[in-house]
């Protein structure tokens, strides 16, 4: 009977230990695990220029909009950028034609709040032209804006809209 207990015993301890071990390795495994999940849901948007309070930075999102009955998306690939004074922000955004026809478009863009407008220089943007995309035509297209040397300590984000529209014809 004793010996009985003990390897009952025994054996229960063996595989509370290999329970303790297996959750110690989950815990390690949740790091890359969680990360690469965040990363394929697309919600990994921490950036370490936030990270310092001190950093002169500022924050700007894009928005993207489509004109209603039109056969086309228009999604930002980086919907989140950080730029320092007098630097360079290069924004990715993807176009598609969801028609079996051409299509022309035109992105109009605004800025929120305005006088971000002032602070935020388009040198280049896909908005500056109509694009006429091939039937099922997917695109990509980027928007490149110079930061302002000297922002105002309380604008610490800006959003830049586009909204797509068919371009009228002339």
């Amino acid at each position: 009977m004793q010996s009985t207990l003990q390897q009952a015993n025994r054996k229960l301890a063996i595989r509370m230990l290999v329970i303790a071990c297996l959750m110690f390795g989950f815990g390690y495994a949740m790091v890359p695990f969680y990360g690469a999940l965040c990363k394929a849901m697309g919600i990994d948007r921490a950036n370490s220029d936030f990270a310092n309070v001190n950093a002169a930075v500022i924050r700007v999102e894009f928005d993207t909009n489509v004109a209603d009955q039109l056969p086309a998306t228009l999604m930002a690939l980086d919907p989140v950028m950080a730029a320092k004074p007098g630097g360079l922000i290069k924004a990715r955004f993807r176009l598609s034609n969801l028609s079996n026809q051409p299509l022309k478009v035109r992105a109009i863009p605004s800025f929120a709040p305005a006088r971000a407008a002032g602070l935020l220089q388009k040198l280049e943007c896909f908005c500056f032209d109509a694009l006429t995309l091939a039937p099922n035509e997917q695109r990509d297209v980027t928007v490149v804006l110079l930061v302002a040397n000297e922002l105002p300590a309380e604008l610490g984000a800006a959003t830049l809209s586009y909204t797509l529209h068919p371009e009228l014809k002339s």
